[in-house]
């Protein structure tokens, strides 16, 4: 068993901090890819694989690397992470062709894995009656890092190119790897088994646990809902009435990143009133978002809240789903994370699909409409999960 109560304040800084660095590699590319199209005199089309590829790593990264926590000490795990991610910016940074490029970007997302490691250490160290409030104040640095990565960098490549914005992260990524060897407290390795056996226990882990699939589909369509947001927004915004430009969206991004301060609040309902009520609470206010949309016509303001409503469903129901799965094992956490993160990641790929197709049939109606309908398909994923939590709570009281 993991030490619990051992977290403060600072702690928790550091992780969110963590979280958001490292998390940002998977996006930063985003708004590079436009430059290094140029770098390498290959088409936008073409260049486009390197977003994509990146995407891909982390999802096998979630899938390969994240379930190690059951077995190592943790604080060993990220440090050793952080290096590889260290060396695979060095590799984007001085790329001399494409496929270097894509390869170095493909095993930048697959070491950068590091928030899905750290959020199952700030569960373990966190007491039961404050799990909910500290993996939200963590999840701020997820949700700064995933929605600034996009506007920092754009910012970066006008002034300095995009090969600058890779030695920025690393420099960065050093002063983490620094400050995690000095204060990250050591969490307690279990090896109890084989890392083929590990791996082999994930589907059925899966199967069994009812509350795991359940969160899967409820965060699954969540995050779907909310990368059809974003992946559409700068259609909209570039078309018929605001004519804006593909750094509009990014600026509202950042209103965006405003979201991520409900996370706290969510998690000290999650500790009061219980994982379930977050959830609802969090579904609905995506519903409300894409109601906005949908109503709302040619009003920017109107985006401006919904993305604002959108953000903050979306990452506080994270943060929800993962105070239910993280009831279900203390020794399984990093696996409950590493399958829920895979779900996640999945949803966000399909509901970018959706996007991208209702545009080009439905236009901005038929974006809000899918999205609508992803959400409401996540509230099916509480049905049952409520009498599930109670008898887990009375067998822990017993």
């Amino acid at each position: 068993m993991e030490q619990q109560n051992k977290i403060n304040k600072g702690i928790i800084l550091l992780m969110a901090l963590t979280c958001g660095f490292t998390v940002s590699n998977v996006y930063l590319n985003q708004n590079l890819l436009l430059s290094m199209a140029d770098s390498f005199h290959i088409s936008s089309n073409q260049i486009g694989i390197i977003a994509t590829l990146t995407q891909v790593g982390y999802a096998i990264g979630n899938l390969t690397l994240v379930p190690l926590g059951d077995l190592f000490e943790r604080r060993k795990i990220i440090l050793s992470l952080l290096i590889l991610v260290c060396l695979s910016l060095v590799a984007s940074a001085i790329s001399t062709s494409f496929i270097w490029l894509i390869i170095s970007n493909l095993l930048l997302g697959f070491f950068t894995i590091v928030p899905q490691i750290i959020v199952p250490l700030a569960a373990g160290l966190a007491s039961d009656k404050e799990r909910g409030k500290i993996l939200g104040n963590v999840a701020i640095g997820l949700v700064c890092g995933i929605l600034g990565a996009r506007f920092i960098s754009g910012i970066v490549d006008t002034y300095l190119g995009w090969r600058a914005m890779y030695w920025i992260s690393f420099a960065f990524t050093l002063l983490v790897i620094l400050l995690i060897r000095i204060y990250l407290p050591k969490s307690k390795g279990k090896q109890t088994m084989k890392y083929g056996e590990l791996l082999a226990s994930l589907w059925p882990l899966f199967i069994k646990e009812n509350i795991l699939r359940r969160a899967c589909i409820s965060q699954g369509m969540m995050f779907g809902a909310f990368s059809l947001f974003w992946t559409t927004l700068v259609f909209r915004l570039s078309n018929s009435p605001f004519h804006y430009a593909s750094s509009v969206a990014g600026t509202i991004g950042l209103v965006g990143i405003g979201g991520a301060f409900a996370t706290p609040i969510i998690g000290r309902i999650i500790d009061k009133k219980g994982a379930n009520l977050a959830s609802i609470l969090c579904m609905n206010l995506s519903l409300v978002s894409f109601l906005i949309f949908i109503l709302s016509g040619s009003s920017l303001t109107a985006i401006i809240i919904g993305s604002l409503l959108v953000t903050m469903g979306t990452q506080a129901n994270q943060v929800a789903c993962q105070a239910k799965i993280f009831q279900l094992s203390e020794e399984k956490r990093s696996r409950l994370n590493g399958i829920y993160m895979v779900s996640t990641f999945l949803g966000g790929a399909l509901g970018s699909y959706l996007g991208t197709l209702a545009w080009s049939h439905f236009k901005w109606m038929g974006v809000c409409s899918v999205g609508f309908i992803m959400v409401l398909f996540a509230f099916t994923s509480i049905i049952g999960i409520k009498k599930k939590l109670n008898s887990i709570q009375q067998v822990k009281i017993n």
